[in-house]
């Protein structure tokens, strides 16, 4: 394997697989929520972040609240769109810009005060689908599943807490794709290293030469990308730097995952540019691009854990957290990388990687750290947490570190668990005297005892025959 170009202290086998892939399950619990982003609309508009912006737009008109009965309008402010997406004021204008040259989404002010309402032009978007995949505009039903599933094609899952730690979408899009790649080598027990030509990544993202050098150098700098050239003839790859990653989304937290701050009444604020560098990374191109199709995953039942399927933005994109299955057997040592965070009680509702990620992001916590779970354990008993646990429980350490967390359900969860360990003892102590007991019991020396008590009996009933005599009635 040949060394990074430019950078002689670059060791590509200090990085096994087997101590890359136990953080993994752990960062896609911290990760949260995603947006699903269509490759397609970038063809369709020849601009990634007015594409991430029409994936959202797709996604409010099919789930957002009285979509139908406001004719297709929702409300949105800057601030919202910058949560969801992560683009800036800026971004956003040009992107609301080039949807409206193509006439794919209407603006209007409306209400008292008036605010700012969108509204997607669904026969506009199906006209210029369907022509790109041959198919009759007159026949698209965006209230069949499988039809808009095919007409957008597949996507790509985008998560909105790499954008703030890659500082950009064009990064955080590049970083979201690279980790669920590496997610699939893991299980396909293969290195961690991908693809990483320019005609690959245009290929699956949509990103032009240059958006993709600027978010290598991006990613680059923040500490998380490593690139060298493998394989005869040499060819460009990459991989996520996972234990750089996995401080960022604890420590350093640049970016919260879409959703928790606004459950918890917080504000996202973006410091990616406050972000250390630790590390340059030289970045080349590719002496021979290999880019094999990615796969199709137009399917109408795939699971909506697949977050390469159209069917997350129909069913269950932005709506609801990436929950990742049990831990498998490669990823069962993931909680051994959060010792020291003490004997913490987390909800029965959270699977071991969440509970993981959770010890994580409580390690400065402090005295806190269980008050924060035994509220984050009433509000799942309550169904109050629409995002991931993880999610929820991030926003409530940032509401304490802002001195405004008040517990509400916390005292109660105490208590109920202070009774049930209470019970428990009760019954530990029993269980401790009936084996006590039993071992006694099973003693030769209790069963003298015992056989000399029947003994003693026996002649104390003999005698008292004996004093009554054979003529008294017994």
């Amino acid at each position: 394997m040949a060394d990074q170009p430019g950078n002689a202290s670059f060791d590509p086998s200090a990085w096994e697989p087997s101590n890359r892939t136990a953080p993994l399950s752990v960062i896609w619990s911290l990760l949260g929520r995603h947006i699903a982003f269509h490759r397609r609309l970038v063809d369709l508009t020849d601009n990634v972040k007015a594409a991430l912006l029409l994936s959202q737009s797709i996604y409010w008109t099919r789930r957002g609240r009285d979509i139908a009965r406001n004719g297709g309008w929702f409300h949105k402010t800057t601030e919202q769109w910058s949560w969801e997406t992560g683009l800036s004021a800026k971004e956003q204008s040009s992107a609301r810009g080039a949807l409206k040259v193509l006439d794919l989404v209407d603006e209007r002010r409306l209400g008292i005060p008036a605010r700012l309402h969108f509204r997607l032009n669904t026969e506009q978007l199906g006209s210029l689908l369907a022509e790109r995949i041959a198919v009759d505009p007159r026949t698209a039903d965006w209230n069949d599943m499988v039809m808009v599933a095919e007409m957008l094609g597949p996507s790509v899952a985008y998560h909105r807490a790499l954008a703030g730690i890659a500082g950009g979408v064009h990064a955080g899009l590049m970083l979201s794709r690279a980790l669920y790649l590496t997610r699939l080598q893991h299980r396909r027990q293969l290195d961690a290293w991908v693809c990483n030509s320019a005609a690959r990544w245009s290929e699956e993202i949509g990103l032009t030469r240059r958006e993709q050098e600027t978010a290598r150098r991006d990613l680059g700098r923040a500490g998380v990308w490593e690139e060298t050239l493998r394989g005869i003839p040499p060819s460009l790859v990459a991989r996520v730097r996972l234990d750089c990653l996995l401080s960022l989304l604890t420590d350093g937290a640049p970016a919260t995952a879409f959703g928790a701050d606004r459950e918890a009444r917080q504000v996202c604020v973006d410091t990616a540019g406050s972000l250390a560098q630790k590390g340059e990374s030289s970045l080349w191109h590719p002496h021979i691009v290999a880019s094999p199709k990615p796969p199709s995953l137009i399917h109408p039942i795939r699971h909506h854990c697949v977050d390469e399927s159209a069917t997350p933005l129909i069913e269950h994109s932005t709506c609801e957290s990436v929950q990742q299955p049990q831990s498998t057997s490669r990823e069962a040592n993931a909680p051994s990388l959060t010792a020291g965070g003490g004997d913490l009680i987390f909800p029965d509702r959270m699977l071991p990687d969440e509970c993981a990620a959770a010890r994580l992001l409580l390690r400065q916590s402090g005295e806190q750290a269980q008050v924060l779970l035994d509220e984050l354990a009433g509000r799942l008993q309550t169904n109050g947490v629409r995002s991931s646990p993880v999610a929820y429980l991030r926003g409530l350490i940032n509401r304490a570190a802002a001195g405004s967390f008040v517990p509400e359900l916390a005292p109660r969860i105490a208590a109920e668990r202070r009774q049930r360990q209470k019970a428990a003892e009760q019954r530990r102590e029993r269980e401790i005297e009936e084996r006590r007991l039993e071992a006694e019991r099973a003693t030769p020396e209790y069963h003298a005892r015992t056989r000399a008590q029947r003994e003693k009996i026996s002649r104390l009933l003999e005698d008292m025959k004996q004093r009554m005599g054979p003529g008294r009635p017994r």
